[in-house]
C-alpha cells in the first residue's frame, strides 16, 4: 500500500503539471503532442459531454473507463486524475507543512497549523446534499445549462482558477519585459493578453481563495458534498469489487488514519470506512503503524442478495431534492440578454435572417455575438461549454474572453468573442483542439477559412469616408477572405467606401477590430445562430473595376495557340 501511495503521488504531480502547463503556455509554444493527446481527454465530465454532443462513443472512453474502475477499485479518478482534487491536496499539504516541519512546528505558525489544519475528524455523510447536486448536474446536462454545470464540475472549477494564473503570469511577463526594456535589455518577449472583466477575474481569485481555505481546513469537503462526479463515482464505489477495509483484529484504534483522512470517511470508533466517500488518496493505509488497512472483497456483495438488508444507505432520500434542484435553476433562466429588436427597427439597422439574439450592452443593436469557429451553433456552444477557460488561455489573439452577462446570467464565464480587443486569427484553431467537451469541435485551418460564424454589417453613416470625407480602407486591407471591396463614394472617384460581400464574409472580426471609428465602429460582426459555409471570393463578384484595368484587359493580345511559335 505504501508503494501504491507513492505511485499515486508521483502520477498525480506529473499529471497536474502536464494539464496546468497548458494554462501557463503564454507564448503558445506547446508541441503538437499536447493537442494530439491532450490531458483534458482524461477528464470525467468533459468526456461525458463530448459523447452527448454526438462526437462519437470513442470520446466517452474516459467516462466509461473511470466508471468501470469505480466498480472494481473505487474512486481512483478523484486522486489520480482530477486536477481540482489534486489542487485541493496541494493546498492541504501546504497548510499542514508548518505543523510537521521540525523547524517550524514550535513557532507561532507551526502551532497555528497544528491547531487548525493538522488533524481531521470523521464527518457524517451528507447524502441528501450529494444527491441534490448530482440531480442538479443531470438537469444541467439534459437541458443544456453548460455554464451552470461548470460551477460544480471539478475540472471546470479548476480551469476557472487556472485562468487567473494565466492572466497573472502574462502580466508578470509583460511587466518584466517593460522593466528590462527600460534598462536597454529587450530579450524578454511580451505576452499577448487582452483586457479581462473585473468580475470574471475576481470570481477566479475568489474561487482560488475559497478552495485554498476549505481544503486547508476540511480537506476534500467539496468532493463529498457538492461534486457531482464524486457523488456518481461514490454511488458506483458502494458496489466496487474491492474496497479499503480495516482489519478490526489488527487495528489498535490509534486514530492516525482518521486524522489523516482528507475525505473524513474513516470512523475509528466503529473501525469502519465509508468507501463511497473514499477518494483513494491511500494516506490511511500507508501511514497505519499496524498495516491494518488494505483492499478486500467488498462485503456489500453479500448484502445485496440478503433479504434483511435490501435497503442501502441513501435509498430513502426524499424525492423533493429533484424539485429543489429544478427550483435552483430559476435564477439561470432570467436575465438572458437577447437582441433589442425594437431598437434595431427604430434606427433602421440591418438584422439578417438567422442572426444571433445575443448582444452587448452599449454596442450597436445590429452587433450580435457569434460563437467560435467549430462550435456549429450558439445553441451547441452554450449547452456544452462548462466555462473551463481552456480555450481562453490557448487563444493566440486573446479574442476569447470570459463573459459576465454577455450570454446572460445562465452563461456566466462562458467565453465570448470580443472584437474590440482582437480578432480571430485565420491560421489559429487552438480553441477547437483544446475544447474537452465538444462545445468547440475540431476544425482544420482550411475549414476555418470557409466557416461562416457571422457577417460584417457596414453602416456608411458612421464611416469616416462619409462623415469626414477622409480616405480609409483599413477594413478592406485587413479582411483575410476579400469580403470587403472598396467602391467609388463620389462622382470624381477620389474617395472610396467599403462594400461587404456578405456571402464571402466569415465573421472573423478583423474589420471591426481595425475600424478607427469610436464609440461605435462603422462595421460590426453580426453573429449567426447556426454557422454556414462561406463562398470563396471570385473576381466576377467585383462591383467596380477601374477603367484602366478594363482597357488593359481589352487591349491585351490574345494568347497564341502554339506556345512555341519559333
Amino acid at each position: 500500500m505504501k508503494i501504491l501511495r507513492h505511485f499515486r503521488v508521483i502520477f498525480a504531480i506529473l499529471f497536474f503539471a502536464a494539464i496546468s502547463l497548458q494554462f501557463f503556455d503564454i507564448y503558445h509554444k506547446l508541441p503538437k503532442i499536447y493537442y494530439m493527446y491532450p490531458p483534458t481527454s482524461l477528464q470525467f465530465m468533459p468526456s461525458l459531454l463530448k459523447f452527448l454532443a454526438g462526437i462519437g462513443i470513442a470520446s466517452a472512453w474516459a467516462f466509461l473507463a473511470f466508471s468501470a474502475l469505480a466498480l472494481i477499485l473505487g474512486r481512483a479518478y478523484c486522486s489520480f486524475i482530477c486536477p481540482f482534487g489534486i489542487l485541493m491536496d496541494i493546498f492541504r499539504k501546504i497548510a499542514k507543512f508548518p505543523a510537521e516541519n521540525k523547524f517550524l512546528k514550535k513557532t507561532a505558525v507551526g502551532k497555528f497549523s497544528q491547531k487548525n489544519f493538522a488533524k481531521l475528524k470523521y464527518a457524517k455523510p451528507l447524502t441528501a446534499l450529494r444527491v441534490l447536486f448530482l440531480t442538479l448536474a443531470v438537469i444541467c446536462i439534459v437541458f443544456g445549462f453548460g455554464a451552470l454545470l461548470g460551477l460544480i464540475d471539478p475540472y471546470s472549477l479548476y480551469g476557472k482558477i487556472m485562468s487567473a494564473g494565466f492572466i497573472i503570469s502574462s502580466e508578470a511577463v509583460n511587466f518584466s519585459a517593460s522593466s528590462a526594456a527600460s534598462f536597454g535589455y529587450y530579450g524578454i518577449t511580451p505576452a499577448t493578453t487582452a483586457a479581462v472583466s473585473v468580475a470574471a477575474f475576481g470570481f477566479s481569485i475568489f474561487l482560488l481563495i475559497l478552495t485554498a481555505a476549505v481544503s486547508a481546513k476540511s480537506g476534500r469537503l467539496f468532493c463529498n458534498s457538492l461534486c457531482p462526479v464524486g457523488a456518481f463515482l461514490g454511488g458506483l464505489s458502494k458496489f466496487a469489487l474491492f474496497s479499503l477495509q480495516i482489519d478490526k483484529d489488527q487495528c489498535v484504534s490509534c486514530g492516525k488514519c482518521e486524522r489523516d483522512c482528507k475525505a473524513k470517511c474513516i470512523n475509528i470508533k466503529g473501525k469502519d470506512i465509508d468507501f463511497s466517500r473514499c477518494v483513494l488518496c491511500l494516506d490511511c493505509a500507508a501511514h497505519c503503524p499496524k498495516s491494518s488497512i488494505g483492499y478486500k472483497i467488498n462485503p456489500a456483495y453479500k448484502k445485496i442478495f440478503s433479504k434483511s438488508s435490501r435497503k442501502t444507505e441513501g435509498e430513502n432520500i426524499s424525492r423533493r431534492s429533484f424539485a429543489a434542484a429544478a427550483a435552483s435553476m430559476a435564477t439561470a433562466l432570467f436575465g438572458c440578454k437577447k437582441g433589442d429588436e425594437e431598437l434595431s427597427q427604430k434606427h433602421s439597422l440591418k438584422v439578417l435572417e438567422g442572426a444571433s439574439e445575443y448582444r452587448i450592452d452599449g454596442a450597436r443593436a445590429d452587433k450580435r455575438l457569434p460563437s467560435p469557429p467549430g462550435s456549429i451553433s450558439i445553441e451547441n456552444f452554450l449547452e456544452n461549454c462548462t466555462a473551463c477557460q481552456r480555450c481562453v488561455s490557448s487563444c493566440k489573439s486573446q479574442v476569447l474572453k470570459a463573459s459576465t452577462t454577455q450570454w446572460g446570467l445562465s452563461g456566466f464565464m462562458q467565453p465570448y468573442m470580443d472584437f474590440s480587443a482582437a480578432f480571430c486569427l485565420p491560421d489559429c484553431h487552438n480553441c477547437s483542439k483544446t475544447c474537452p467537451t465538444g462545445a468547440i469541435r475540431f476544425i482544420t485551418k482550411k475549414q476555418k477559412m470557409s466557416e461562416k460564424i457571422g457577417t460584417a454589417i457596414f453602416n456608411r453613416e458612421l464611416c469616416v469616408v462619409y462623415t469626414d470625407g477622409t480616405d480609409c480602407a483599413a477594413c478592406a486591407e485587413h479582411c483575410p477572405v476579400q469580403a470587403i471591396e472598396m467602391i467609388p463614394f463620389n462622382e470624381k472617384k477620389s474617395l472610396y467606401i467599403p462594400h461587404v460581400h456578405e456571402d464571402v464574409c466569415i465573421g472573423c472580426g478583423a474589420c471591426e477590430n481595425v475600424c478607427p471609428v469610436r464609440p461605435h465602429t462603422a462595421i460590426v460582426i453580426q453573429g449567426l445562430k447556426v454557422h454556414k459555409k462561406a463562398i470563396p471570393f471570385d473576381e466576377k463578384m467585383r462591383l467596380y473595376v477601374p477603367q484602366e484595368k478594363q482597357k488593359a484587359e481589352v487591349s491585351a493580345p490574345k494568347p497564341l495557340d502554339n506556345p512555341f511559335p519559333f
